[in-house]
């Protein structure tokens, strides 16, 4: 089925969701196809393949398949399900880069081409490359009813390999990218689907667009600063677009922030602009979903069905009153005033690395955080924010579980924060310690204050274990509690390590007791004459 007429400027109002890194239980994406349908959506991106594995469990191909994945009768009920409500699912598979879901297995590996850890390839070059890759877009293919197909082709590094520098001697830069673009689109058209790629090569090569087929919609991602020229140099070559920025991505923890609906308006702006003639029009996509706290997305993903609906950006606060009461049934302005402002208080990535630390470097970091200008206000303003949700729990009517999801990113948001605070107050006990030690102190009154930092310690220590068991507990609500990124009982080696939200508790919450427990038995042995704890 075709998307539906917009109501707007947009034919397509689309959500991109990420199964390829976490597969959410499968009962969420029906869920979301409701609030979706609900929203003013019309459009889901599947993107179901991606270095990390598989969300779909295919017939010919089996063993490319992570945990818990859908089946291809599961994948039919949900095409199903997303038509009977006018949403259009479109599948991508990554047809060149972010291929170690096929290059990680033993008996794909020699088609590797790229970093290995970060941008790689399908070596494009490879006889058995094409093969293998129309073996899957044929069985996918069958699976969807849309007449489109995201076939990637993204973030790719490739070339390297003898086959490669042979065939693309003499050629002119990009040459080889376009030729298996080609190739693609063609192993499409037989398939009587229709290919859209992403646009980052060509933005960076404009020279490509007079050599790719003009049949190929182009899917321009731009997920910080918005840049028109490329998505109008797109159109003036002749080809539709769609523009995609992000409600979540590599930067982002907890839930989406600020800058995140920012970008959405400012590429929103771009594709409503008068005579937007060939943008087809947006779709926001929602990145690493294992670094938030699932339903803490909820508002952006509301948000951008709204407004795109209504084809412009829309008034922060009022929309939040509105989302309050359609999700939650509740009418209570300050909680709407503290959703929203949430997201603009949250932390980065490498804020919460700082704040929720598995190191002593991070603890450092965290104290020059805690100093920095503006963090007082900041944590103030994130108390009043939780005071606000916690006195409006009572009140909500409909999706609790939601509300209280929501409100636990708040309390890790929170949590990290003090966390930042109290660190800074124990470094500084400790400096004052081994100050008063060096200017000859009585052993008890240095002890007094090294002990009211250990106190401080195992308070910290204690909150992010609180944290930790709510957001694993929140994870068996949402996710599958043997998937493998949950990995709890080895965290100081987890693969989800710093990158997860909850193996960064984890981390951290490990870290913690340890360093806790030493300090404790560190200030002990000074007590009975020994050196002052940590060397200070």
């Amino acid at each position: 089925m075709a998307p539906q007429p917009a109501a707007g400027p947009f034919q397509i109002r689309g959500l991109m969701v990420d199964p390829a890194r976490l597969i959410e239980r499968h009962e969420f994406y029906f869920d979301l196809l409701e609030h979706m349908a609900r929203w003013g959506f019309n459009t889901l991106w599947w993107h179901f393949v991606d270095d990390q594995g598989v969300a779909l469990k295919l017939r010919g191909h089996g063993e490319l398949a992570s945990a818990h994945p859908f089946t291809p009768a599961q994948t039919h009920r949900l095409v199903l399900a997303a038509a009977q409500r006018g949403i259009e699912v479109v599948p991508e598979v990554e047809c060149l880069g972010h291929a170690r879901y096929i290059t990680r297995l033993p008996q794909y590996a020699h088609l590797a081409d790229g970093d290995p850890l970060a941008h790689n390839a399908v070596c494009p070059s490879h006889p058995r490359t094409l093969k293998l890759l129309e073996e899957i877009i044929a069985e996918v293919a069958g699976l969807f009813d849309s007449p489109w197909f995201h076939a990637g082709l993204d973030e790719v590094e490739f070339g390297d390999c003898p086959r490669c520098r042979r065939r693309s001697r003499g050629r002119p830069p990009g040459w080889l990218y376009v030729r298996h673009a080609r190739a693609i689109r063609d192993i499409l058209a037989r398939l009587g689907k229709r290919m859209i790629m992403w646009a980052d090569h060509v933005e960076k090569q404009p020279a490509m667009l007079r050599a790719l087929p003009k049949d190929i919609i182009l899917a321009h991602w731009q997920y910080t600063a918005v840049h028109p020229d490329a998505i109008r140099r797109s159109l003036g070559a002749g080809f539709r677009v769609i523009c995609v920025p992000s409600m979540l991505h590599w930067g982002d923890v907890i839930q989406p922030n600020a800058d995140n609906f920012r970008n959405l308006d400012e590429m929103l702006t771009v594709a409503a602009r008068p005579a937007p003639r060939g943008i087809l029009g947006v779709v926001n996509s929602w990145w690493v979903p294992w670094r938030i706290i699932r339903d803490a997305a909820l508002p952006a993903v509301a948000y951008t069905g709204r407004a795109l609906q209504r084809g412009r950006p829309q008034e922060k606060l009022p929309f939040a009153r509105w989302f309050c009461r359609d999700l939650f049934g509740l009418s209570d302005g300050p909680a709407a005033r503290a959703l929203w402002r949430l997201h603009e208080l949250t932390l980065r990535r490498h804020e919460l690395q700082a704040l929720l630390g598995d190191s002593l470097a991070d603890l450092h970091e965290a104290v020059n955080l805690a100093r920095a200008e503006g963090f007082g206000r900041r944590l103030e303003d994130v108390r009043q924010c939780v005071a606000a949700l916690r006195a409006a729990r009572r009140k909500v009517r409909t999706r609790k579980a939601e509300f209280a999801a929501t409100l636990l990113a708040a309390e890790i948001l929170l949590g990290a924060l003090e966390t930042g605070r109290q660190v800074r107050e124990a470094f500084d006990l400790c400096r004052g310690a081994e100050t008063a030690w060096d200017r000859g102190a009585a052993r008890p009154a240095v002890a007094a204050s090294l002990a009211d930092a250990g106190r401080i310690l195992r308070e910290v220590s204690d909150r992010v274990e609180g944290l930790c068991r709510a957001t694993a507990a929140d994870w068996d609500r949402t996710r599958y509690r043997d998937d493998p990124r949950k990995a709890l009982r080895d965290a100081a080696t987890s693969p989800c390590g710093a990158d997860v939200l909850l193996g960064r508790l984890a981390r951290s919450r490990l870290f913690l007791r340890r360093m806790s427990g030493r300090f404790g038995a560190a200030l002990n042995a000074f007590r009975r004459g020994g050196p002052l704890p940590g060397g200070a």
